[in-house]
């Protein structure tokens, strides 16, 4: 257990459930030095402002007022047009601030104002006379800068409160509360989730150049960010690949392959310079060596999904991953390397969290950094998670837990504050990361599933009532989604099914997928969408139609397990689509394979079959006999129309030659 400071360390209740803090303070240690330095900034120009203004007069006072509070010089000067200019453009520096991490935006605004106000004191005037000033200037700047100080400290006082009442309710629930378990067995494929696999399929898969079918917008914020299209993506393609066709591995693990490879394409990390500039003052285009969590981390954990599901190590190998410039330069990497990175950004953090964009420091991009480096010591016994586990977990614990056991979404590491951006409800969250923490914290994992399902079992247990021929009967309300403007429906049935799946509902889950084919299938192929949603959006969705019985963070802690029994080695695609490849027994192979257009006469190259034992080939119009070699090889013929089951199985004598 990591030893963290005493005011963070709660009890653990006779369940095993480890309770909230009950006496939380209100900043972490090092979130209270970075705000307690922003305020003694503040306060040392507004001394200097208040100086002047004492001292001084005309313009002197004018500049004071304006160090007291954004504009006020102009309001000292008569300057009303100065003042309503200065205003727009205060709070067009906070969006840029957060938007693009311009840390300077605001101070800049604020002393070019007021150095603005003070030269051009005599200046002419829309509503005064040159040389004018309005002696009630002077206390309007200090209610405006009490009234802004003291909103900000009485919102966050608020807030604080709030939650700190919950904690004794939260923490009698969390004492006595069980489990639930998650679904145990994979959902079956429903002909959307056959059309989605195509679709994933063609999107990752389309020559390296092109990007037909992805949404394209701005490369910092949100869904149309490419970068997390190819991760969600990724992650996907693994849980069908392990949940799914865990016998057929050729073509999804081509398909991953090329989206991991995709990241290196320029116009996908590329927005990094311009960040870097402007945030770090760094020129250097390098897309993972400083900062860049969202990039960097994200990038590593996909690497990590695609060898648990496939077992390839390609990206293990020198250059795996290069990353070239406009001018020529050139970024190599690989698994190893891009770990190093990531565990050399977290260990020199003091907040324990390193920044995605400069300067703004997120929980959600941490969690990926833990999972990452998580992952890769699993897979390569390195020591690289050991040595900063603890480092992390005071971050995330100190510096991001609020009193009720949600987590902020974002503090900022050059001033110490943290804001709802609008992200996400609330702009906080039980848990974060694919794997909701269970294979980096699972102490955390279950107090946070425990806390997002409370109350939730009854509400989706009402549900079971809606459900008529294996449909959810229900007809829900589309959104815009974040960037991209497309109204859908898909996010609210992914947590209708993630949460059948979460409380071990697997009817109810069949019928939330049923009900979502209903209302959200297109019946369109790539480049357009097969759902109503974005890329990201839809990406997310399978996570719950391909997650069980191996979630993300199922594969993440069980790792790479080569499959048992036949394995079909050809990589059909593009003339043929296998969407299910799974061995029930260890001896026959049951495979769902189609024709991607046309029919078409298809090579199947078995392998791991009894050396020498007979097999028959059934399904469809397809009934065969055959024989292994001495390898346990052997190679089928098949004519394919349509959609249908092969099943691969030893004959009697095969069965008991084995």
């Amino acid at each position: 257990m990591t030893v963290l400071d005493a005011a963070f360390d709660p009890a653990v209740a006779d369940n095993g459930v480890r309770l909230l803090p009950e006496h939380p303070p209100r900043l972490g240690p090092v979130s209270r030095r970075l705000v307690t330095r922003t305020l003694s900034l503040l306060g040392m120009q507004v001394a200097l402002g208040s100086l002047l203004v004492v001292i001084g007069d005309g313009a002197i006072r004018t500049l004071g007022l304006g160090l007291v509070f954004p504009g006020a010089g102009w309001l000292h000067s008569a300057g009303v047009l100065g003042f309503v200019v200065t205003i727009a453009l205060s709070l067009l520096a906070v969006v840029l601030w957060w938007g693009i991490s311009a840390h300077f935006a605001i101070p800049l605004v604020w002393w070019v104002s007021a150095l603005a106000a003070a030269a051009t004191t005599e200046g002419p005037r829309l509503f005064a006379t040159g040389g004018t000033t309005w002696a009630w200037a002077v206390p309007a700047a200090y209610v405006g800068l009490a009234g802004t100080l003291g909103f900000i400290a009485t919102h966050y006082e608020r807030s604080y409160r709030q939650r700190l009442a919950k904690v004794p309710e939260l923490n009698a629930y969390l004492a006595s509360a069980t489990l639930p378990a998650s679904v145990a067995e994979a959902l079956p494929l429903t002909d959307t989730d056959r059309e989605l696999v195509r679709w994933a399929f063609e999107l990752a898969l389309q020559p390296a150049d092109q990007f037909d079918g992805f949404d394209w917008g701005e490369q910092i914020h949100g869904p149309t960010c490419v970068r997390y299209q190819l991760d969600f993506l990724t992650w996907a393609l693994a849980l069908h690949a392990a949940n799914h066709v865990p016998n057929a591995p050729s073509t999804v693990e081509r398909a991953m392959a090329a989206l991991i490879e995709r990241q290196t394409d320029i116009r996908v990390w590329g927005y990094w310079r311009t960040l870097n500039r402007i945030g770090n003052f760094r020129n250097d285009p390098d897309p993972i060596v400083h900062d860049n969590i969202m990039f960097s981390a994200y990038l590593l954990d996909i690497i990590n999904a695609y060898e648990n599901a496939t077992g390839s190590t390609r990206f293990d190998a020198d250059d795996a991953l290069v990353f070239v410039w406009k001018d020529g330069r050139t970024f190599s990497y690989n698994h190893h390397t891009l770990a190093e990175a990531v565990h050399r950004n977290l260990s020199a953090s003091a907040l324990g969290l390193f920044p995605c964009e400069p300067g703004w420091v997120f929980t959600a991009c941490n969690t990926f950094a833990a999972q990452g480096l998580a992952g890769h010591a699993r897979r390569h016994h390195s020591a690289l998670w050991d040595d900063v586990e603890s480092h992390w977990r005071r971050g995330l614990e100190q510096e991001m837990l609020t009193p009720d056991g949600n987590f902020l979404h974002i503090r900022s590491k050059v001033t110490g504050l943290s804001f709802d951006t609008g992200e996400v409800p609330d702009g906080v969250y039980y848990s974060t990361g694919t794997n909701g923490f269970a294979d980096v914290a699972p102490d955390m994992a279950v107090r946070a599933k425990l806390l997002a399902t409370r109350g939730a079992g009854e509400k989706i247990r009402a549900l079971e009532g809606k459900v008529h021929d294996g449909v959810l009967d229900l007809t829900l309300e589309p959104a815009a989604e974040r960037n991209t403007g497309i109204r859908t429906e898909v996010p609210e049935w992914t947590r209708l099914i993630g949460g059948a799946l979460g409380l071990g509902m697997p009817e109810l889950a069949i019928a939330a997928k049923a009900g979502a084919d209903r209302q959200c299938a297109t019946g369109r192929r790539w480049p357009e969408r097969p759902l109503t949603s974005g890329v990201q959006n839809t990406g997310v969705h399978l996570f719950v139609r391909w997650g069980a019985p191996l979630s993300t963070a199922g594969l993440a802690l069980r790792g790479y397990v080569a499959p048992t029994g036949p394995v079909l080695r050809s990589d059909l695609w593009p003339n043929a689509l296998v969407t299910e490849a799974v061995s029930p027994d260890g001896v026959r192979l049951h495979l769902t394979i189609e024709p991607a257009a046309d029919p078409i006469d298809a090579r199947l190259e078995l392998d791991q079959l009894v050396p020498g034992a007979s097999y028959t080939a059934t399904g469809g119009a397809n009934a065969m006999s055959f024989s292994a070699d001495p390898d346990g090889k052997a190679v089928l013929d098949l004519h394919i129309a349509d959609r249908h089951l092969v099943v691969i199985a030893p004959t009697a004598s095969g069965e008991s030659g084995s």
